[in-house]
């Protein structure tokens, strides 16, 4: 494996590890288990040498990456029968409602 893959085949692994730390913070089982599957699924193929099986290796990361990143919202109970959702950033982007979607599709077509 070349120099520049080694060096983002770690790169993606830190960011999954620091997305980790952000995704479930203050969840000590979560972090644990994220943790432990992470260095886990890199142990498993940390044989491989056909440069474009890490490549492919290294791109599945990534959007796993993005995925808890962006999707993946912590509740935290705060009284019985109560939680209070831990958002991100990353987990808020502008959203459009399906309906505004669907009647703007058909707009567009009695215009056209």
């Amino acid at each position: 494996m070349g120099d520049s893959l080694r060096r983002e085949v770690l790169q993606v692994f830190k960011k999954l590890h620091r997305t980790r730390l952000r995704t479930f913070e203050g969840d000590d089982y979560a972090l644990q288990v994220v943790r432990d599957k992470i260095n886990k699924e890199y142990k498993k193929y940390k044989n491989v040498t056909n440069q474009m099986a890490i490549e492919e290796l290294n791109k599945f990361a990534k959007e796993v990456e993005h995925e808890i990143r962006t999707t993946v919202i912590q509740a935290v109970e705060t009284a019985p029968g109560r939680v209070a959702l831990r958002l991100t950033s990353d987990v808020l982007v502008d959203n459009v409602p399906y309906k505004d979607q669907k009647n703007s599709k058909l707009d567009k077509e009695s215009k056209g």
